[in-house]
C-alpha cells in the first residue's frame, strides 16, 4: 500500500455485457477502484463480496468498483456464471492476456488500483487476507474525501 501518483495507462477492454470499456471514461464520474482477478484465485473470490459491499455503499458519492477478469477464452463462460450467481452489481471486463494487470505493475492477484478522478493510481493493493479489507476502504474514503463519521451521520440522518 503505497501512494502512487502515476497515470492510469488508456486501455480499451470488453466487458461481459458486450460493450466496449474506455479507461478515460470509467473515472470520469467519480474515483473507482479497478480490481484484477481469476476464477482459480480463492483470495480474490473472497474480497469480491466486500468490493461489491463498497459498490453499493460508496455509489452515491460517485465511485465504482471495475472488475477485470483476467481467465483465458476457454474458461470466460464460467467466469460469466460465477458473476451471474453472485450477483454482483459492478462492472466486469476481461483481460484475457492480463496485459493492463502487467502494464500497472500487477505480481499477485488480487490486484487492486484506486483510482481517481484525474486518473491517477492512489494506491495499489496487493493479495488478500481477511480484515484488509478496512485497509481497502480506509482508501476508498480517502479518495472520496470522507470520514467514517461523515457516513455514519448521513445515514441517521436519512433514516
Amino acid at each position: 500500500l503505497l501512494a502512487q501518483n502515476i497515470k492510469l495507462a488508456d486501455f480499451i477492454l470488453d466487458g461481459f455485457d458486450k460493450k466496449k470499456y474506455n479507461s478515460n471514461d470509467l473515472y470520469k464520474t467519480g474515483p473507482i477502484l479497478i480490481n484484477f482477478w481469476n476464477l482459480a484465485c480463492e483470495p480474490c473470490k473472497k474480497e469480491m463480496k466486500f468490493l461489491d459491499d463498497f459498490e453499493h455503499k460508496y455509489e452515491e458519492y460517485g465511485f465504482n468498483v471495475i472488475s477485470v477478469n483476467m481467465d483465458t477464452p476457454r474458461s470466460i463462460s464460467k467466469v460469466n456464471s460465477y458473476i451471474e450467481s453472485k450477483k454482483y452489481s459492478f462492472k466486469v471486463l476481461s483481460d484475457p492476456r492480463s496485459r493492463l494487470f502487467r502494464k500497472t505493475g500487477g505480481t499477485i492477484m488480487p490486484y487492486s488500483l484506486l483510482v481517481d478522478t484525474s486518473g491517477i493510481i492512489r494506491n495499489k493493493y496487493t493479495g488478500y487476507n481477511l480484515g484488509d479489507e478496512i485497509k481497502l476502504e480506509k482508501g476508498i474514503l480517502e479518495i472520496l474525501g470522507l470520514d467514517s463519521l461523515t457516513i455514519i451521520n448521513e445515514k441517521k440522518s436519512k433514516e
